[in-house]
């Protein structure tokens, strides 16, 4: 049951209040003066700034250490992340170090999903509970964080208002550019915020672990700026990237690899593509033996078959995913000897890697049909 501190009674009516103002006035506008183009501009330009600014800054740099940034670039996280109206940076990462820690403990996980839906998307915020900040204890050494964490609401309401106003002046047009670039903003800005509480621990597919509730879902990241590999998140917290894989929709590591790419950041952290295959067969064989269990069909010498195949396939990909990994790290070091020894020991290092590729392609060729036999074996 909630009990509502002052505190508490602040955040249910900022969050009810600019709900049920959008609401209103939105319907309203649209049915009586139509869609400007500028509103629209506005609208996009802000929605993506802050949305940017919450997800490489508050997010993967301050909580989760992805990376280390300028303090210019730092300080524009901060600016813009204070233009979302989701508190400070300093007690948004206590929140979110929290939830990763105590991950749906119902009562240490800021927001639990096992809760229910709604109170992981934002009933949450409307609770009197007083959080400890006892894990933010690098970020309070920031100057600039600490500055943004005594005034981030008057930093926020200067940042998210003063283009929108400067817009609508200009463009004669200062009821539209308020309702449009700043009340739905504001709006649209929380609840794609909230959806990686809620939704993304709710629907989707686990190809990583299921030892949590999150999940990844690629419907969710164009709405939360690439936010939607939620499982692969939990699972490595501190890669800078959600979508690891090129194809998938991560702007924010776009944003980020950018940043280091003209010096605004560096230490780019990411896991290594042979502990991701890792992860991703060992899940797969949890549910191949699950699904060895469940089928009461098969004779008993038939599944303890299948399962020992199973058993052995993992084990020798595993294994040649090993060899590749401890292999790169090898060539790693040695390409960054003098050139004189990588030329003398070039080929010998392509002679290894073919051979290395080969073994890998094979294991996984093993691994492929002892996943069919199952497959086929649950159908019979």
């Amino acid at each position: 049951m909630f009990k509502l501190t002052p505190r508490a009674w602040l955040n249910t009516l900022f969050l009810l209040g600019t709900l049920v103002l959008a609401l209103v006035l939105v319907p309203w506008k649209l049915a009586t003066q139509g869609l400007r183009l500028s509103e629209v501009l506005v609208f996009l330009v802000m929605y993506s700034a802050i949305g940017l600014s919450i997800t490489v800054g508050y997010h993967r740099l301050f909580s989760h250490r992805a990376f280390r940034a300028t303090w210019p670039l730092r300080l524009l996280a901060l600016l813009l992340g204070a233009a979302a109206f989701q508190n400070s940076a300093l007690a948004w990462s206590s929140d979110h170090r929290h939830h990763h820690r105590f991950v749906d403990d119902t009562e240490r996980d800021p927001y639990p999903v096992r809760k229910g839906f709604w109170y992981a998307h934002w009933l949450w915020v409307m609770e009197a509970k007083e959080r400890p900040m006892d894990s933010v204890g690098d970020l309070q050494q920031d100057p600039l964080i600490r500055w943004q964490h005594h005034y981030h609401f008057w930093i926020g309401a200067a940042v998210a208002a003063l283009p929108v106003l400067a817009v609508g002046w200009m463009t004669r047009n200062l009821i539209g550019q308020l309702v449009i670039g700043l009340l739905l903003r504001i709006v649209a800005t929380h609840h794609s915020t909230f959806l990686i509480n809620s939704a993304a621990h709710w629907f989707g597919t686990q190809p990583y672990t299921d030892t949590n509730s999150a999940r990844d879902n690629a419907f969710l990241a164009p709405l939360t700026f690439g936010e939607g590999y939620h499982n692969y998140h939990h699972m490595w917290q501190w890669d800078y990237r959600n979508g690891p894989r090129w194809y998938q929709w991560d702007p924010a590591k776009w944003l980020i690899a950018a940043a280091a790419w003209v010096g605004l950041a560096r230490g780019l952290r990411r896991v290594p593509d042979t502990e991701i295959q890792r992860a991703k067969v060992a899940m797969e064989a949890r549910l191949l033996v699950a699904t060895l269990a469940a089928d009461a069909h098969q004779a008993k010498s038939t599944l303890e078959a299948a399962h020992a195949r199973v058993d052995a396939a993992l084990s020798a990909l595993q294994t040649r995913l090993d060899a590749w990994q401890v292999k790169k790290t090898e060539w790693k070091a040695k390409g960054h000897a003098q050139a004189e020894a990588w030329s003398v020991l070039r080929g010998e290092w392509k002679i290894q890697r073919t051979q290395l590729r080969q073994d890998l392609q094979s294991a996984w060729a093993d691994w492929r049909r002892a996943r069919q036999q199952v497959k086929r074996q649950a159908l019979a």
